[in-house]
């Protein structure tokens, strides 16, 4: 039997036409089961809480669970390669921080998987600063001149903590370092709360943390604040120096997070989590509480995203390069 290619053509026109639907049908149905959004650090660091304010605003508008789970581990490779690998259909969230957005492709030689090709960008959800601080009872330091004059008198012999390789607290600390010309040892944990601890116990000198995370014991006295690490003074801190001012020229460095899905998720299925997202970060009641923590919520559209993660990327190579920090 001849077929025509006027009728080919219509067979697969009306193909198309059935696959255009049946997609349409599905994003139209979406989200129809519970969504995962995976968290690269451990529970209650500053990653952690915003993940869990915004699984639970996002829940409410999506009508199903968004249930936060907690991946911690290999500077978050751990959890980015689990979102990257898993079915482009918008149930598997990640909230990504600095490393995992724009500084581990720069600090390893080779990822697991493919930062552009395998994770969409939803939107920037939020930013804010770390803060340089010491232990607020046994810490002989009293300024940033302070250390860095122990840290240029005994290379190495000073510790710090972080979130982890690759971490906005370890570059903070790096960068740092290189800036002012000395040297500390780096003490990698999975998350805030465990670096925290350990500072507080004494087991380690300084910490770059998020103000959020570090407030309370700033205010409680058990850690001692010695500089923020934006271009301007913190409000909720205001007699704290930035780093600048505390004879750190030129150092600026900013938090954010972000949120991505599986790289070949449908466009459809993006830009409805980019719409609730949206609304979620102009919610005046969860702005005022994240601005009372140090924390500005932001929004955006996927592409704004995009191009925000091409500059750090630029960004972040030229201080992982200056900084001297490669991981294997």
């Amino acid at each position: 039997m001849i077929v025509s290619t006027r009728i080919l053509r219509k067979l697969a026109l009306a193909a198309l036409a059935t696959t255009t639907f049946l997609a349409g049908a599905v994003h139209a149905a979406y989200p129809d089961r519970p969504i995962k959004l995976v968290v690269p650090f451990t529970p209650g660091g500053v990653t952690d809480v915003i993940g869990r304010s915004i699984a639970q605003r996002l829940s409410v508008a999506l009508g199903q669970p968004v249930v936060v789970e907690n991946k911690p581990g290999a500077s978050g490779i751990i959890a980015t390669d689990l979102v990257a690998k898993s079915a482009p259909d918008g149930y598997t969230l990640l909230l990504a921080a600095i490393g995992q957005g724009a500084v581990n492709n720069h600090l390893y030689r080779k990822l697991p998987y493919d930062p552009k090709a395998d994770l969409a960008p939803v939107m920037l959800v939020a930013e804010g600063h770390n803060v340089l601080v010491v232990n607020g009872a046994g810490s002989p330091y009293k300024s940033v001149a302070d250390l860095v004059a122990a840290g240029k008198q005994a290379p190495g012999k000073l510790t710090y903590g972080s979130f982890g390789n690759g971490s906005s607290s370890h570059l903070s600390a790096a960068t740092f370092a290189a800036s002012t010309h000395t040297e500390f040892t780096h003490i990698p944990y999975k998350g805030s709360a465990p670096a925290m601890a350990d500072l507080l116990a004494g087991h380690t000198a300084f910490m770059f943390d998020s103000l959020n995370t570090a407030l309370p014991q700033i205010r409680a006295g058990k850690l001692r604040a010695l500089a923020v690490t934006g271009p301007k003074r913190s409000p909720l801190l205001p007699d704290v120096p930035t780093m600048a001012e505390a004879g750190v020229p030129g150092y600026n460095i900013t938090a954010w997070f972000g949120i991505h899905v599986q790289g070949k998720t449908p466009a459809a299925i993006v830009q409805r989590l980019n719409k609730e997202l949206v609304a979620i970060a102009h919610a005046p009641d969860l702005r005022q509480r994240f601005a009372e923590q140090g924390v500005d919520l932001v929004s955006g559209s996927p592409a704004d995203y995009a191009a925000f993660l091409d500059a750090e990327n630029r960004k972040w190579a030229a201080i992982v390069k200056q900084a001297n920090v490669t991981l294997d």
